[in-house]
């Protein structure tokens, strides 16, 4: 069993007055950006995530979070891949080439492959950017790798048509059924485990809503597979001070005594370290 939030590690965070290298509109309400962040492109690892500030002025006083979805180490950019929810996000979506964001990164801990063989990615929806950088950056000789991947529809799907092109068995699953098999991803992805049962040394990789994961902490524990789950929370300032991403700590009786942090004890956590509600 790995315990993530001991291994967290205290990485340099780089800040930086970023250049927008290139905007992409990805479907009605999530765009692509491409970042100059050369030392943030470096040193970040598929899990981390950036505070974004997308503007000098006092509002959004606070910058926003996102998830790393690629790096180009050779260019010194990063990409990050958002939806639109809010007025930051609206006015990140009104960025053009050559306009600047406000960067601090790369914050956060990382996902753990080393101790084993056979890993099941499970993402749901914009949760996709962590899970993306993973198997980006991937040695497949020394995993075997299946993904599965689940939205609320086919629009929600975002980066599919890349994400078939990596060779990589994949599972979609949509709730109105317009792709890939009808339903949530977690009863599709339980529903193969009969198939792997009997399997040593794997572990599941996710990311997702806070429901999805809640269901795969049950089908993990269930089948004894350890799991990382990369939580989706609101983190104000991405640094531990403001205390707004507590999350509900588990303790050996079950007991809830006390709480973590997001953004410095994870965002990825073990399956047997956080309390998650299903609904």
């Amino acid at each position: 069993m790995i315990n993530l939030t001991d291994m967290t590690v205290k990485r340099q965070l780089f800040q930086h007055e970023s250049r927008v290298i290139s905007c992409k509109q990805i479907t009605t309400d999530c765009y692509l950006h491409e970042y100059e962040a050369p030392e943030i492109a470096r040193s970040a690892k598929p899990g981390q995530f950036v505070k974004t500030r997308v503007t000098s002025e006092y509002a959004p006083l606070l910058p926003r979070p996102f998830s790393i979805l690629d790096v180009d180490k050779e260019r010194g950019t990063i990409f990050v891949l958002f939806k639109v929810v809010g007025r930051s996000t609206v006015l990140l979506a009104g960025k053009k080439d050559g306009d600047t964001v406000g960067l601090l990164g790369p914050l956060g801990n990382t996902f753990h492959t080393k101790p084993y063989g056979e890993l099941f990615l499970i993402a749901g929806g914009i949760g996709i950017p962590p899970v993306y950088f993973l198997l980006k950056t991937m040695d497949f000789s020394m995993h075997n790798v299946r993904l599965f991947y689940g939205a609320a529809s086919k629009e929600d799907l975002y980066l599919a048509d890349e994400l078939q092109k990596m060779n990589v068995p994949l599972e979609f699953a949509t709730e109105d059924g317009s792709f890939g098999k009808k339903g949530l991803i977690t009863s599709i992805f339980e529903s193969t485990l009969y198939e792997y049962k009997h399997k040593s040394n794997a572990c599941i990789l996710t990311c997702g809503p806070m429901p999805m994961l809640a269901e795969v902490q049950r089908i993990a524990c269930e089948y004894s597979i350890p799991a990382q789950l990369s939580v989706e929370t609101i983190m104000a300032c991405g640094t531990g001070i403001c205390q707004g991403c507590a999350l509900p700590k588990k303790v050996e009786k079950g007991e809830v005594v006390e709480y973590c942090l997001a953004c410095i004890d994870g965002p990825v956590f073990s399956e047997n370290e956080l309390v998650l509600q299903n609904g």
